[in-house]
């Protein structure tokens, strides 16, 4: 069976053009099989997003979009903070295809794409790493991406996931909080809890 977090390569391709409405601003995003959440904007990555734009206190950072899909997190946050630099990695190649042709769409302006599992191919620091965490490729993958952020984030950077509290949000907390020694829970929606974590060590 093909997933989202695979590099379904040998998939159907067929594209069509999907209209979001988030905070008052209207976006266009083209999306296909084989993408994660490719009929809407997902509610938790919605959520999220809503919970970095009311928290978020930098007006400009570089920004890690890890497993960024078609591209939803860093066009959307682009238009709120369009000083700041984007880049989004992911491990599908149809995604990757999909995010860069969506940042073109939008006109966002200062980001990078790229392949990547996971951090196997990132190589420099960040103000910002945001995930929606690819909960069906387990557990050891998620707390690998979470382990890696805190290794590849700026001193005074800052960490948000969102996670459902059924699909092991209270796991995902504990390890958020031995890996950076904090972790504030910015909000709770519908069974989605968005975490927020520092790297002050």
């Amino acid at each position: 069976m093909n997933h989202y977090y695979t590099n379904n390569t040998d998939l159907k391709t067929n594209r069509k053009e999907m209209q979001i409405e988030f905070l008052n601003r209207k976006y266009t995003f083209i999306t296909d099989i084989g993408v994660f959440s490719k009929n809407k904007l997902d509610f938790g990555t919605e959520v999220m997003l809503e919970e970095f734009i009311k928290n978020n206190k930098k007006n400009k950072f570089s920004l890690l979009d890890i497993g960024c899909g078609y591209g939803t997190v860093s066009v959307i946050l682009s238009k709120f903070f369009n000083d700041s630099f984007y880049t989004l990695t992911d491990v599908n190649d149809r995604a990757l295809e999909l995010a860069e042709l969506n940042c073109v769409n939008n006109l966002v302006n200062n980001y990078n794409i790229f392949k990547s599992s996971s951090f196997e191919n990132i190589n420099e620091s960040f103000d910002v790493i945001i995930s929606n965490p690819p909960i069906r490729a387990g557990k050891s993958t998620i707390f690998d991406i979470y382990e890696n952020s805190f290794k590849y984030l700026n001193f005074d950077g800052e960490f948000y996931c969102v996670i459902q509290t059924k699909h092991g949000a209270k796991s995902t907390e504990k390890k958020l909080l031995e890996i950076f020694g904090n972790c504030k829970t910015l909000g709770i929606h519908s069974g989605y809890r968005v975490y927020y974590c520092k790297k002050e060590k």
